[in-house]
């Protein structure tokens, strides 16, 4: 019983190896981004739920007495986040930016992460924006 048990758990390790896309291609710069992203979003799920939750209140119109006294905490998930995000997920991306040479490539990655993430499409404006701003700054 072992055995087909050992056997397809090889199987599935080599499958997974034989799926990363070639570097630098437009599948592979999502496939990093994903798997970076997934990862941050993963070990930040708390932050990230409140934060969602608070601009969904936002967004609703239900600013109330309860919602303002929730701001100081979802200033904090905010800080906590961002400061995670500088240690964890920002040195894996700049690693793929060095190799790729052009951090355009990762905007719409990023921006479909976010989308799938539940981030509205208001902010996700910004982002495009900002990507914008990025590349012709760099040139």
């Amino acid at each position: 019983m072992l055995r087909p048990t050992l056997a397809a758990l090889t199987l599935a390790a080599i499958t997974a190896c034989a799926t990363v896309p070639d570097p630098c291609t437009p599948e592979w710069v999502e496939y990093k981004t994903e798997k970076v992203l997934t990862s941050f979003a993963r070990s930040n799920y708390g932050e990230v739920h409140r934060l969602k939750n608070f601009a969904d209140t936002l967004e609703n119109g239900k600013m109330g007495p309860l919602t303002a006294l929730k701001i100081p905490g979802m200033i904090d998930d905010f800080k906590k986040l961002a400061v995670s995000f500088e240690k964890k997920a920002l040195p894996e991306l700049n690693a793929a930016v060095e190799l790729c040479g052009d951090p355009q490539t990762l905007i719409p990655a990023f921006t479909g992460f976010l989308r799938k993430e539940g981030v509205g499409e208001e902010v996700l404006e910004w982002v495009e924006v900002l990507g914008t701003f990025v590349q012709s700054s760099s040139t």
